[in-house]
């Protein structure tokens, strides 16, 4: 899965940190880096269930390629799951399904955590780096 949090700049970090109320979908943005349609889409899938690309574009007012890489996006990223369903003489078509907000959140959860320990890591290295750095250490304790 994609860490955007780590490929944020420190003003954007510094703008989400400083946000009096963070939205399911902020956190989603920020943690798994997925984009506002994606959002949609993930809402959408989670108010119909299994479902086809069709009835998914049908209720975003998207077109059909449109809706099928929105989806792939999303199962790419783990917020939706891609399956084979037969249908009549053999075919087949794929249905997709949104993951579980509980899954979504573990999801998250795990991003943060693993930013924060590299963050914890960067900072006890601090003083080292600001030495390879060049500074000159004229820092009163």
């Amino acid at each position: 899965m994609f860490n955007i949090i780590e490929h944020m700049s420190l003003r954007e970090l510094q703008s989400i940190i400083n946000t009096p109320e963070l939205g399911a979908d902020d956190l989603m943005k920020c943690a798994l880096g997925v984009k506002t349609a994606e959002v949609e889409a993930y809402c959408a899938l989670s108010g119909l269930g299994k479902t086809t690309v069709q009835e998914v574009a049908d209720r975003l007012d998207k077109s059909r390629p449109t809706t099928q890489r929105l989806l792939q996006s999303l199962v790419e990223k783990g917020l939706a799951t891609r399956e084979e369903e037969l249908i009549g003489l053999g075919g087949y078509k794929f249905v997709y399904a949104a993951v579980p907000p509980e899954r979504l959140k573990a999801s998250i959860r795990g991003m943060l955590d693993k930013w924060y320990s590299k963050m914890v890591k960067e900072l006890d290295d601090l003083p080292t780096k600001i030495e390879e750095m060049g500074c000159p250490r004229r820092f009163s304790r």
